[in-house]
This record gives structure tokens, sequence and C-alpha cells, in this order.
């Protein structure tokens, strides 16, 4: 069906429903239904979907669907790992600046390859600007929202994050688990700067450029103790 491709094509590729609604013109609500199958896409929409997805319209109707891939799994530990570490390196009001809650995240993913050669998540984590982070931050940020998982408020110039729910089913074992509380208590008391300043000066930051994809494998040559 479908309804069921293009769900599997946006998951994939890491946009929110909110993201595909933007690019059809549309609402949320609307785009949601065309994934439930309530709702017929029109040739005009379909084409602007197979555009998005980088797709031809024929596999966008053929295309073989999967279901449960390694990618949906992912995408569901990468939400954990963003509650966990709102959850574990937020201060005593319990919110976290965007910028801190996105380094936290890059920190475990990378400190996991070093420790198994093995990331959590497999993002493709990019460096720009302040943040070594994968593109499905934003999207993924922006889903858990929609999901009123998570609330979102702007204060003075920065975007705070805090946690309205949690999740019943667990995604991360225990030994990942622990990766994620021993990050976030290193740096639970460090401002948004001061974790900026420190993944700056780590070899995956220094030896990229400008958005460039940050290797995993740069992290093994960094300092034990610079890990983190």
């Amino acid at each position: 069906m479908i309804s069921a491709i293009i769900k599997k094509l946006r998951e994939e590729k890491w946009f929110s429903q909110q993201q595909i609604a933007d690019h059809l013109g549309t609402t949320r609500q609307t785009y949601s239904n065309f994934e439930k199958w309530t709702s017929d896409l029109s040739l005009v929409e379909a084409i602007k979907l197979a555009e998005l997805f980088d797709v031809s319209i024929e596999r966008l109707s053929n295309q073989d669907v999967e279901t449960e891939s390694t990618k949906e799994t992912n995408r569901d530990k990468y939400k954990q790992i963003i509650k966990n570490c709102i959850k574990y390196g937020s201060g005593s009001d319990g919110k976290i600046t965007k910028t801190k809650l996105a380094k936290l995240c890059y920190l475990v993913d990378f400190t996991r390859f070093y420790n198994h050669l093995k990331p959590l998540t497999g993002l493709e984590y990019r460096r720009i600007q302040q943040w070594p982070v994968p593109d499905a931050y934003f999207s993924t940020i922006d889903e858990l929202e929609s999901e009123e998982s998570i609330v979102v408020e702007k204060k003075w110039t920065a975007y705070m994050i805090e946690n309205i729910s949690d999740s019943e089913v667990s995604h991360l074992n225990k030994e990942e688990m622990n990766v994620i509380k021993e990050i976030c208590k290193k740096r639970q008391k460090a401002d948004t700067q001061e974790i900026v300043a420190f993944t700056h000066k780590q070899l995956p930051w220094m030896l990229c450029q400008e958005k460039e994809i940050i290797p995993y494998e740069f992290i093994t040559q960094e300092d034990p103790d610079h890990v983190y």
C-alpha cells in the first residue's frame, strides 16, 4: 500500500510529518491521513513526494515494505537517547538547552563507538557551526514535540527542552543506558558553552571541514580521558 510506503520512506529520510506537510503545502493532520490511508494523494502531491524522497513514481507505488527495519529500530533508539539525555543531563528544573542536548547525544554515540567500535545509532553527524549533529536531530525533536513527549520553549536566545512523558518500551539495553548515565553525570553541571568548547577540541571536530560528515573512526585516536 502506498500509505505504508510513504511512511517508510519518510522515516528512512528522518523527516517529521510536519516537514512533509510543509513540503506539500498542507497540514500535518492532512498528511497523517495519507499515511493512515484515510485520504488519497493527488498526482501533484505524489510527484512532490517522489522528488523529495528521490524515487520514481513507479517505485513510490510498488516498493516493498518491511514490517520492521533496522532504521526504524534505530529511530526509536535515538528518541530514547534524546529523552534519557534530557532526564539525566538537565538541570534541577528538568530543562536542558537544545545545543547541550545535541552535544550529549553526540558524546553518547561516539563514546559507544570508542568502546565497542559500534555506535548506538549509526547516524551521520555533520560539522555545522557549534554542533556535531546528525540531520535527524532536528526532525526527531520536532517529532517528539508533536507526540507530546517533550516540550520546547524559547528563553532569550536559547531553546529549552523538557520531558513531559516517559516511554514504556525500552530500546536501550543496560550497557547502553550506563553510557548515557555516565556521560550525563559528568557533564550535567557544564553549561552549554563549556560542552561546546570541549567537543570542538576533540579530533572528530578538528579534522573535519564545515558541513562535512564526521567519521566515527576519528574518535578512536582521541586520548581516553578526552572522549567525553
